[in-house]
């Protein structure tokens, strides 16, 4: 007995009728109305679905945050790209199968799908491609795509040497691969052998997109070797560079991610714009004349005809071609260090601050559970490991939270809300005495729970302006508690490669807890962005094949994540287990927070309307992962 999301469908349906009734009048671009009277573009009721998503009030942003407007066609929007670094692209580019508003997957509907259906136990998942839903290329989607991207990509081991986790069983490494059973043209049906309510949450997250599951299958197989003779790909892998035929598999099989490289030109997509040109100087992006949304007035999205992504290589000239005017979107590179040089700028400038808070927590610091796990004798697998966690605890206990946020955050920041916000030296001291830290050396620092000299090591990279100096704030705050501190400074490249080797004891990074709710981020796993035990990991994701074999504590909080795999992740069900997650970290200090609900700046052009309202959204990432309803108030400007 399937539940089928009746209502969901049914809202799309009554948007729908407002623009689509018999013989509706669907508005494009200009530029694709030339390209029409050309002759060299179909009518653009030939190009988009009978029944199109519909976007409106409330529909990628909900509506107390946005006084959202139709708009029109027409201009570009000018992006900065940072050393081939332009996330305001990439995530413009994001295209999924279901989409909520916000970063919400409960109320997600279906996008790329017309109807989803998830059965009572969560085990199957049916959908329905949209009829009339074609590539950028005018070629239709079905599930000739889907089977293809199943049976001849994953399912090849020369193109695809692991079946990608995400499509297992509860997303696990050793999880069973889904029964794929194909209907007709455009339904199909997912079935699992665990409850995995929270596939749900990846077919909406942004993160894995819509390719995790639909491949262009008619533009693919002229490169695989099952379909097209070795001699005629000879030619595409001369050009390449390239050794084999799976490499250029690989190669053209563009996710989100690769929608950067020159290998991307020509590729079919759904996104809202495609790749067209690279140079040292830009990189451009047109829109896909097939695109599948339209407005509640019937306008084809995007309303923007194109998106530049010019090439920056220093950070500094980045941030003076902001207070020039020579961008209109900056989110990822708008910081808030920069907020006095924004604001000296803004009354004499094109550009206004939109403050909101932000999909990532505050950089904090993480303490590698798995350092040393394999020496009998060490006295820091001791510290972690005390089930009273007096080390962590005391840790939390110094931090001095007020001086952080003033000194590095401009107090726009909240206190921690995982870990304690309380600021008790004495407490920390107190602690660190019980944990056997309760001898000092001849410079006043404590020594080891073993009696040697203890050194409490951490690592940085600046990947962000303010980790170095949070790191230097920390180093005194535990300081001030005979924790003796060194700061091992290093180039990003290198701390991954520490961290991949489980040679770091502790690390500042941050991560992604305001979307861990709804699923859409699962960065709170040991071994992604402040890697806490990678090593555990490993073993978790390996049935215990390489790895450490984690104690009883990690024990649990595998656990945990497990059973919440089986449910939505913001049903009753799930939500409970969410719960548990959150005091696990407060009860196990794998990372000691400084602050927490980040406030950070948006820059963009005063002409774009649909922006949202400055200093109420609680997540940032709108202007980008919305950029499809941006649209410029005046052209002429």
């Amino acid at each position: 007995m399937r539940q089928k999301t009746w209502f969901v469908v049914l809202v799309a349906s009554m948007v729908m009728f407002s623009v689509s009734t018999a013989g509706a009048q669907w508005t494009e671009s200009p530029q694709m109305a030339e390209l029409v009277e050309q002759g060299e573009l179909p009518p653009v009721e030939d190009r988009i679905p009978a029944d199109p998503f519909v976007v409106g009030p409330g529909t990628l942003i909900s509506e107390e945050y946005l006084d959202w407007e139709p708009g029109q066609h027409g201009g570009t929007i000018r992006l900065l790209d940072l050393e081939g670094t332009c996330h305001e692209v990439l995530l413009a580019l994001g295209t999924t199968i279901l989409r909520g508003p916000d970063q919400e997957s409960e109320g997600a509907e279906p996008a790329l799908v017309s109807e989803f259906e998830m059965s009572d136990d969560y085990r199957e998942f049916t959908m329905t491609i949209r009829e009339g839903l074609r590539w950028s290329d005018g070629e239709p989607v079905t599930t000739e795509d889907v089977r293809f991207a199943f049976e001849d990509i994953y399912l090849n081991e020369e193109v695809t040497p692991a079946f990608p986790a995400i499509l297992r069983s509860q997303g696990r490494g050793d999880g069973a691969i889904p029964e794929l059973d194909i209907e007709d043209d455009y339904t199909f049906t997912l079935r699992f052998d665990e409850s995995y309510g929270f596939f749900k949450a990846e077919l909406s997250s942004w993160i894995p997109t819509y390719n995790l599951i639909f491949k262009p299958a008619h533009y693919l197989k002229q490169y695989h070797i099952d379909y097209t003779a070795e001699e005629d790909i000879q030619p595409y892998l001369d050009e390449e560079e390239l050794d084999v035929w799976y490499e250029l598999v690989d190669l053209k099989d563009m996710n989100q991610w690769d929608m950067d490289m020159p290998a991307a030109i020509g590729v079919p997509v759904l996104r809202p714009w495609m790749l067209t040109e690279v140079t040292t100087e830009y990189l451009r992006y047109e829109r896909n004349p097939y695109f599948h949304m339209v407005d509640t007035e019937g306008n084809q999205l995007p309303y923007v005809d194109a998106l530049q992504a010019n090439v920056v290589t220093e950070l500094e000239a980045l941030q003076m071609r902001i207070i020039a005017d020579q961008a209109d979107v900056v989110t990822s590179f708008a910081t808030i260090e920069n907020m006095p040089m924004y604001r000296e700028h803004e009354d004499t400038s094109e550009f206004r601050i939109v403050m909101h808070g932000s999909i990532n927590d505050p950089a904090m610091l993480f303490l590698n559970h798995d350092y040393q796990y394999d020496q009998e004798d060490s006295a820091w697998q001791e510290l972690v490991s005390d089930p009273e966690q007096r080390f962590g605890r005391a840790l939390a206990y110094a931090v001095n939270s007020e001086e952080i946020n003033n000194s590095l955050y401009f107090g726009m920041n909240d206190l921690p809300e995982v870990t304690t916000p309380e600021h008790n030296p004495e407490a920390a001291e107190q602690l660190l005495d019980e944990a056997g830290m309760d001898e000092f050396d001849g410079d006043g620092f404590r020594l080891g729970p073993d009696g040697e000299p203890f050194d409490f090591i951490i690592a940085v990279a600046p990947y962000q302006p303010e980790l170095v100096p949070l790191a230097e704030l920390f180093r005194e705050q535990f300081q001030d508690v005979g924790i003796r501190v060194t700061i091992d400074q290093m180039d990003s490249r290198l701390l991954t490669q520490q961290r991949e080797g489980n040679e770091h004891m502790s690390s500042i990074h941050w991560h992604d807890k305001p979307i861990w709710e709804p699923g859409i981020s699962q960065d709170y796993m040991p071994a992604s962005k402040g890697y806490w035990g990678g090593m555990s990991e490993r073993y978790f994701e390996t049935g215990g094949e390489a790895g450490r074999p984690y104690p009883d504590y990690i024990a649990e909080f595998f656990d945990i994540h497990t059973r919440r795999k089986a449910y939505p992740p913001q049903s009753e069900e799930g939500l409970a287990l969410y719960d548990e997650l959150l005091d696990w970290f407060s009860t196990y200090h794998v990372h000691i927070y400084a602050t927490t609900n980040l406030t950070v700046p948006t820059v963009v052009n005063q002409n774009l309307g649909n922006v949202v309202k400055d200093e109420v959204y609680p997540y940032d990432r709108s202007a980008d992962r919305g950029m499809k309803q941006l649209f410029f108030k005046n052209l002429d400007e």
